[in-house]
């Protein structure tokens, strides 16, 4: 008969078996400890990010900029409380709402918000000419917008003051507000994707805006430097592909472009163009055109005299503006 193992063999098995199981039990407490170390440091994250909801404020621990966005920040909250909760606090063009969650779309940051009163500027230089007139264009901001399941607001809007009210279809709860005619949305810490999404299946989509500007600005790769790659596209419900699809037009304002190429920036240079057709769209044609008052009384003065056709943003003007942040 042959011997498999002798006496020595079995204690050194045994002995194997022991440390196996011993450092099996150690495994699987320390992993256990490790889930339960984890879970505890997540559950703690989540209520220093909701403080963002409860108080309208950034905590310091909430640890924001490890955040993946969109990032779920609250549920069960009725849109009415949204509203409210996002005026009082002013936290326009951060948050979005659908079917009673609170969703972190965009991080306040100071690039975002120069590159929002640039624009706003160049709007308000060139049509500052018909305000307080019939055909002035008056700026809704980041008003919040709603669709049976969606509340959404953009970073900035503008809206025909005789665009007429509707019967359906607009953009509050009771259906009768009119969409603005231009929107803009910024992405810094938002994503591309996620920020052309926004305009084309919501604010693009039938019977909304007419016309809108998406921007992207990459986040600088080294901390506490300025961005480089900044792109807007812009979108007009008229430009479109031979089978229908939207066709932005893409312009790049940044110090290098999409391939690393060096980009030195002149005034007029990078020119955003908004047709005046598409800024009035919806605009009765007899404030437009109004006829001529009866003899012998003088003609008004025709507001439109004082715009430019097309309405120029001027990207150089953008860019200054975010690089001397």
């Amino acid at each position: 008969m042959t011997t498999l193992y002798g006496n020595d063999d079995f204690t050194i098995l045994r002995n194997m078996s022991t440390s196996q199981s011993t450092q099996s039990t150690q495994d699987t407490a320390t992993t256990s400890f490790m889930s339960t170390s984890s879970n505890f440091e997540l559950s703690e994250l989540k209520k220093y990010r909701q403080y963002w909801w409860k108080t309208g404020k950034l905590h310091s621990k909430a640890r924001w900029e490890e955040a993946t966005l969109p990032y779920e920040l609250t549920t069960e909250v009725p849109f009415d409380t949204y509203v409210e909760r996002t005026d009082k606090y002013n936290i326009h063009g951060w948050w979005e709402w659908k079917n009673g969650t609170v969703i972190v779309i965009e991080l306040p940051t100071k690039f975002h918000e120069r590159c929002v009163g640039a624009i706003i500027r160049e709007i308000n230089l060139v049509t500052g000419g018909v305000r307080s007139t019939n055909v002035d264009i008056l700026y809704d901001g980041a008003t919040t917008t709603k669709t049976p399941r969606t509340g959404k607001e953009a970073d900035a809007s503008w809206l025909p003051v005789s665009k007429p009210r509707l019967i359906r279809g607009g953009c509050d709860e009771s259906g009768t507000q009119p969409w603005s005619n231009l929107v803009v949305e910024i992405a810094y810490s938002q994503s591309e994707a996620d920020v052309k999404n926004k305009v084309e299946q919501y604010w693009l989509q039938g019977g909304r805006a007419h016309d809108a500007i998406a921007i992207k600005i990459e986040e600088p790769i080294a901390p506490a430097t300025r961005p480089s790659i900044m792109t807007a596209w812009h979108y007009c419900i008229n430009n479109r592909t031979a089978i229908g699809a939207l066709n932005p037009t893409m312009y790049e304002f940044g110090t290098i472009d999409r391939n690393g190429n060096p980009i030195i920036l002149q005034p007029g240079q990078c020119i955003i163009n908004i047709q005046l057709a598409c800024l009035y769209h919806g605009v009765p044609a007899n404030v437009l055109n109004p006829p001529p008052p009866p003899l012998p009384r003088l003609p008004p003065p025709n507001p439109f005299a004082t715009l430019p056709n097309p309405i120029p943003i001027d990207m150089f003007h953008v860019q200054f503006a975010i690089l001397n942040n």
